[in-house]
């Protein structure tokens, strides 16, 4: 077995190292890229020439998996409380106090379960977990920015380019190497990835596209056909690049046949979304699919028919795939809102919370949102958007905080149509 690995050449060589240690039959080839947004460039040489691929962390693998069609088995080495107890440990022959720091990438329940191994209690310490698609350089200023305002001592950072930016700017950082822990783990999971190649790509898959409003249009009959065929065209193009085989059901509806692997690719999914975007707004027509997956084609299809089903039904174009196990994943595609979050057992928190009712969580992501938008004034629908509720629950948390005194009427919007005016609240969370 040879396995590439892809990241910065501090972080590559730690890890063929481990590797090596590890599993001495394991043949290792670095690929060497300081820099996460130009790392896509080495993948194809990788698998080309290795049977399966290890990122050095997973910035790097999520922004080659926007950019490329895997074909190789492929994971990435996660970061681990060893590495931020080594950071700690360096923080403390700096006599730098460890209750107020920056750190990115890494989640935050292992920030908190490391900050109670070590008894410390958090002044301000500001988390920005793994958010695919934003770049270093937006790191890079959320870590100057914290350490400009005085906020924090010092950056911590999983990416070596951040870290040496960081520290040519003049600024106090402190880089978060792979660690063989975390390396073993990962070559265990990349070894049965491998092993389960064989078997996805045996699985069949099914995919069933209906245009659903396309008799709607049925009135000028060669405009509709027109279309029709453009959009057919767009399916064919799809279904070549999954290597699989199309045929039409009736006028409205094509079936596609693949197998399972190439269905899951992320890759492959989000040429789906847009081809399915495409479709509605270049044509007006809505293009509607259910995927299904399945030990037989047959299985597959009837999984994928309810899967389709179930889309028709919400009637929101939302695309879902049930497995052989009848487990229905979806929708695809469904983007995770940008946040950071900020640890702290700041008494003023609680003393909010406890007025309003609310939870620290809850109190510390508006706070976040908000600096996010630089805003703190907010109606229901913006807050129920950032939040992920209702309209209703965003309503009855704003009159919490008014009735806590923590928030008040900013001003009140009226929309074009008319209506009752809609209520901007200024929220008065200041920690």
């Amino acid at each position: 077995m040879k396995v590439g690995v892809i990241g910065s050449k501090s972080s590559c060589e730690v890890v063929k190292k481990s590797i090596k240690e590890i599993d001495s039959s394991v043949e290792v080839a670095s690929y060497e890229e300081e820099q996460v947004n130009r790392s896509d460039r080495l993948i194809e040489e990788c698998e080309q020439e290795c049977d399966a691929v290890l990122f050095t962390g997973c910035a790097i693998e999520s922004f080659v998996g926007r950019n490329y069609h895997f074909t190789r088995p492929h994971v990435s080495v996660e970061k681990s409380v060893v590495s931020i107890a080594g950071a700690f440990l360096q923080m403390q022959k700096s006599n730098i106090e460890l209750d107020a720091f920056s750190i990115d990438i890494v989640e935050k329940q292992v920030i908190e379960d490391l900050l109670d191994a070590f008894d410390i209690l958090a002044r301000n310490i500001y988390s920005c977990p793994f958010q695919a698609g934003v770049e270093e350089e937006q790191y890079v200023e959320w870590h100057m920015k914290l350490l400009d305002e005085g906020k924090v001592n010092v950056a911590l950072t999983s990416l070596r380019w951040v870290y040496k930016i960081l520290q040519e700017k003049g600024y106090h950082a402190i880089y978060l190497p792979p660690t063989r822990a975390k390396v073993r783990v990962a070559l265990e999971k990349l070894k049965n990835e491998c092993a389960l190649q064989e078997a996805e790509y045996a699985q069949a898959a099914v995919e069933i596209f209906q245009l659903t409003d396309y008799k709607s249009r049925e009135e000028n009959y060669y405009s509709s056909m027109l279309a029709k065929a453009d959009i057919e065209k767009e399916i064919i193009k799809y279904t070549e690049g999954i290597q699989g085989a199309i045929f039409a059901s009736g006028r409205r509806e094509y079936i596609v046949f693949s197998n399972s692997g190439a269905v899951q690719e992320e890759f492959n999914q989000r040429k789906l979304l847009n081809l399915q975007k495409k479709v509605q707004e270049e044509n007006k027509i809505s293009l509607n699919v259910g995927i299904g997956t399945g030990g037989t084609m047959n299985e597959a299809e009837m999984n994928a028919r309810r899967a389709l089903d179930f889309s028709l039904k919400n009637a929101k174009q939302e695309i879902f795939w049930i497995d052989a196990g009848q487990t229905q994943h979806g929708p695809l595609g469904k983007e995770i809102q940008l946040e950071y979050q900020l640890i702290s057992s700041d008494p003023k928190l609680q003393e909010i919370s406890e007025k309003t009712g609310l939870s620290t969580t809850s109190i510390l992501k508006i706070i976040a949102i908000a600096d996010v938008r630089k805003s703190y004034i907010f109606d229901a629908h913006q807050l129920a958007e950032c939040l992920g509720i209702t309209v209703r629950s965003a309503r009855r948390i704003m009159n919490k905080i008014m009735e806590a005194g923590y928030g008040k009427v900013y001003a009140k919007k009226t929309a074009a149509a008319g209506g009752r005016p809609k209520a901007l609240v200024e929220i008065l969370f200041k920690i």
